[in-house]
């Protein structure tokens, strides 16, 4: 069943993606990559920041833990960068799910600290990269309105957004307190059981780092935080390239949708077509600017993500060769 569900959302979403290009014309894209030469292969470029800004956050998680090697801040820094970049290029690799690279982490991380410690390290990081993400999208629903002429319906359905965020927070946190015994008389069921046990876990773990590492834990969703912003750096340069441009604030909130669109059709492989179509959309009816370009923009985002699939990979290759060659 599960296979089939696989294939029916990329047929979806490959028709949808072929309707899109035929609608924009491939003359057209063509005609725009002829146009950006070789300064195309310098747009992966753009990524390096948000590459930084991933791994320093990483790193601030993991570095309160005894790493082996007593490794200076710059190389340490250097050692997650690459680490960042195999995980990104993994999780590339498993479309659906994305959690390739989390396995790939902890066996990278192991060689260099206790594995318990690893463990932890990775799982309070992807903790607060899910509190990152959906931190971006609250700062960009509060800040769209201040800079932007937002439609009453787009304004409104940020609030909605922001309320149903705090409502969900708020029934979690209720949720962690009920007895169990008093659920079950209204739902009966392993899953109520599930959802309970790990929100506790995941409330005490985040809360357990907090205490013992405001600091850390701060500049760690920030950074985080920031990097989805960031990333904006490959729209706002993959629109120069094309002649179309756009302002650095509008790339911003244009990535922090991209990501919104991509959470949201998650079950499409790559979302292919509803990244397009996502863009599109609020270039047209919430940033209110000219989308055109966008087909070819959102293209040359993909072909960014495409060379750091080739680039994490190649990393990984190169760190399993120089472990097993250490090895023997």
């Amino acid at each position: 069943m599960q296979n089939k569900l696989k294939i029916l959302f990329s047929v979806v979403g490959l028709i949808s993606f072929i309707t899109i290009i035929n609608n924009y014309g491939i003359d057209i894209i063509w005609a725009e990559i002829q146009r950006s030469g070789f300064l195309l292969f310098l747009l992966a470029l753009t990524f390096i920041p948000t590459l930084v800004c991933y791994s320093v956050s990483w790193l601030l998680v993991t570095d309160h833990h005894r790493m082996t090697g007593h490794l200076s801040a710059i190389r340490k820094v250097g050692l997650f960068t690459r680490f960042t970049a195999a995980s990104i290029a993994w999780n590339n690799l498993t479309p659906f799910l994305k959690v390739g690279g989390e396995p790939l982490k902890y066996l990278m991380l192991s060689r260099y600290m206790p594995k318990k410690e690893a463990l932890n390290s990775i799982i309070t990081y992807n903790l607060i990269h899910l509190l990152a993400t959906a931190l971006s999208f609250i700062i960009g629903a509060l800040l769209l309105p201040c800079f932007y002429d937002v439609p009453r319906m787009i304004m409104y359905s940020s609030w909605g957004f922001i309320l149903i965020f705090i409502f969900i927070i708020y029934f979690a946190t209720l949720l962690m307190k009920a007895n169990y015994s008093f659920l079950t008389r209204f739902y009966h069921g392993p899953t109520l059981r599930v959802v309970i046990l790990n929100s506790r876990i995941v409330k005490k773990r985040l809360l357990t780092f907090y205490k013992r590492h405001p600091q850390i834990f701060v500049f760690s969703l920030f950074f985080d935080t920031a990097a989805r912003f960031i990333e904006g750096l490959t729209f706002y340069f993959g629109f120069m390239l094309i002649k179309h441009p756009i302002s650095l604030l509008s790339s911003a909130f244009l990535d922090v949708s991209r990501t919104l669109v991509d959470t949201i059709f998650f079950f499409i492989p790559y979302q292919v077509g509803t990244r397009e179509q996502g863009v599109r959309f609020f270039m047209e009816k919430v940033l209110f600017i000219d989308a055109g370009g966008f087909l070819t923009a959102v293209l040359f985002y993909r072909f960014v993500e495409i060379v750091w699939i080739f680039i994490g990979y190649f990393i990984w290759i190169n760190m399993s060769k120089s472990s097993t060659e250490a090895s023997v």
